[in-house]
């Protein structure tokens, strides 16, 4: 079991603003303009570098608002250059996104479970590995999904896990072979305070969750070291595919991305400001270490995806 040690401080995030096409149809939705940056201020002296890949999350190279049916898209994952693999937490559907210059637009849709009618899903997020899809419902089960373009093969697979511990996150770890899976709640490790957040491994080839947390995450070493209260609750999660860093998106209270070494050496944190994304809740990774983050939409706000390129 890995336990995090935080031993860096938060990247400072600079006042920006962010132009770019704005289209009201829902159907063919574009790019969006943006306000100034609204993120708190951080002491200068607390800034450390960390990795050899950097993002800037208060100016992404592009960003797509998404047609209303996606309004609650709550994970993302990468097919190729052009798509992405997403879905929202209403339904039970997969949506595969081509991205254009422009526009975001849903190629095919595939629904992988019956929905009793007038019941929301909850299902958080979504990786793959190979041909197969796994996405996972917030009460800690995963759906395994193969043949996800044509003709699905649906086996839903249960954990210890349950909605206490409000699974959020999911991804796949090329240094393990397995998936991650993020707990937003309670750890579920005996002993261990409220506030703790535990990230478990899916063993693949066994189908099945490891008892052990493979990361724990304690909110009392944020404080320590960067002096700011920091409400962590992990939404998301991804493994870089270059340095094989772990990235952890937070959207209640605190909205920001921290950044781990495989290891669980905390590196940074960066604040994502909510004028950009309002509840970014969707994080990966293309194989060039390009960023993608979704956002929920909210309060008759659109959703969003912005892709960040890397400064190394």
């Amino acid at each position: 079991m890995k336990i995090v040690t935080i031993n860096s401080f938060i990247l400072f995030v600079p006042l920006f603003v962010f132009a770019c096409t704005n289209n009201a149809d829902k159907n063919h939705p574009t790019s969006d303009t943006t306000k100034p940056n609204t993120a708190p201020a951080i002491d200068s002296s607390k800034i450390k570098n960390g990795g050899s890949y950097k993002y800037d999350l208060a100016h992404p190279q592009k960003k797509w608002m998404l047609r209303s049916d996606l309004e609650e898209i709550s994970g993302n994952t990468w097919v190729d250059d052009n798509h992405l693999l997403v879905i929202e937490d209403l339904t039970p559907n997969l949506y595969l996104l081509r991205l254009d210059a422009d526009t975001a637009i849903v190629e095919k849709k595939i629904q992988f479970k019956e929905q009793s009618a007038g019941k929301k899903f909850d299902v958080e997020d979504v990786t793959m590995v190979n041909n197969t899809v796994y996405a996972l419902w917030s009460h800690g089960a995963l759906f395994k999904i193969n043949d996800w373009k044509t003709t699905p093969a649906v086996k839903e697979i249960k954990t210890f896990l349950t909605k206490e511990n409000n699974t959020e996150g999911i991804c796949f770890d090329p240094v393990t072979k397995n998936l991650l899976v993020t707990c937003k709640n309670e750890s579920d490790v005996e002993d261990e305070k409220k506030s703790t957040r535990a990230i478990y491994e899916y063993d693949l080839n066994g189908d099945s969750l490891k008892g052990e947390p493979f990361m724990l995450i304690h909110k009392k070493d944020f404080k320590k070291q960067t002096g700011e209260k920091i409400e962590f609750y992990p939404s998301a999660i991804a493994v870089h595919p270059i340095t094989h860093d772990i990235y952890i998106l937070s959207t209640k209270d605190t909205k920001c991305m921290a950044v781990f070494s495989h290891s669980g050496e905390f590196i940074s944190l960066e604040y994502i400001d909510k004028e950009l994304l309002q509840q970014p809740e969707g994080i990966c990774f293309s194989p060039d270490g390009t960023l993608y983050i979704s956002s929920e939409g909210k309060k008759g706000a659109p959703a969003y995806l912005c892709r960040f390129d890397f400064a190394k």
